[in-house]
């Protein structure tokens, strides 16, 4: 993976491929995921797009933010608009998922230039914990939980979840509760797993303090993008309902079910998400869409074969 440094100092990894003179997408991840929901999208995409994935601040191969605060969804949109801009693309097709869908939406408010079209997978507007489950069991329960994280019992949680969130007996509850266990195996989310069980909890806690805090509902009138919404029928962490509300909020939009899917849609039914996100790329105007500037090696064989 490629490294940078974000303007308050913070490392950020990233990848960069397709092809260089491709239109630009950028995917954006839930909270404590690192790109394992896009696994089966990144080989289809590199073929027809100049793709960057960011890994967010404190996830994945990124360093810790340089200020522990520095984590909200303005941060990680800031991050995703600079390294837009370094990496010299166009206005980008952003591909949220889950949290990520926020984190596209706070971009196209603050940095509307860098947006070409946005695919929101399996997220919301905001403040997901008041019907996480279709209870707000959630919102209520992460106080107490971002107190642990950053409290005297930050050490003994944190082995705890690195003891107990990558093994078999999770995985059974991920598929208890949520997931569809039938198109998904242990191997697919222990990724996942892995990952969250790495990540440092008082960071995590702050991220999906500001996620299950902030909403984007007053505001979505003010993003033009055409907008492609893509939720899961059985998704339980983010359901249908909140989908539609999005979709009425937004100038142009539409909704898009995937039957039997669950919040691992992607992961769960790739060909149906496949072709919806297909279908509509192809319904966005190439005039408007900018490709990625060609590179100067790029430049030089042009003319010389002129």
């Amino acid at each position: 993976m490629r490294q940078t440094h974000a303007a308050d100092g913070t490392r950020l990894a990233y990848r960069l491929f397709g092809p260089r003179e491709a239109p630009p997408v950028a995917l954006l991840d839930g909270i404590s995921c690192d790109g394992f929901i896009f696994r089966d999208l990144d080989p289809w995409l590199a073929t027809r797009a100049r793709v960057l994935h960011v890994h967010y601040r404190g996830h994945g191969r990124s360093g810790l933010p340089r200020d522990p605060e520095a984590c909200t969804l303005p941060y990680l949109a800031a991050d995703l608009a600079e390294l837009l801009d370094r990496s010299r693309l166009g206005p980008a097709v952003l591909i949220g998922h889950s949290m990520g869908v926020q984190v596209a939406l706070e971009t196209a408010l603050r940095h509307p230039e860098r947006v070409r079209a946005l695919v929101l997978m399996c997220g919301a507007h905001g403040r997901v914990l008041d019907t996480f489950k279709h209870t707000d069991l959630g919102r209520r329960l992460l106080p107490w939980l971002d107190r642990t994280a950053r409290g005297g019992w930050r050490e003994p949680l944190a082995r705890a979840v690195r003891a107990l969130l990558p093994t078999r007996m999770s995985y059974a509850f991920a598929a208890w509760s949520e997931i569809k266990g039938d198109r998904l195996g242990q191997d697919d989310l222990m990724p996942y797993l892995e990952h969250f069980a790495r990540m440092p909890l008082d960071l995590f806690t702050r991220t999906l303090t500001d996620a299950a805090e902030r909403t984007s509902e007053a505001w979505l009138a003010r993003v033009t993008a055409p907008t492609l919404v893509l939720a899961g029928e059985d998704d339980g962490f983010t359901p249908v309902h909140l989908s539609r509300a999005l979709v009425a909020g937004l100038p142009d939009a539409r909704l898009e079910v995937v039957p039997g899917a669950s919040h691992t849609g992607p992961l769960e039914h790739p060909e149906a998400f496949r072709a919806a996100i297909a279908a509509f790329l192809d319904t966005l105007e190439p005039e408007k869409t900018q490709a990625a500037p060609a590179s100067l090696a790029a430049q030089w064989r042009r003319a010389r074969a002129r």
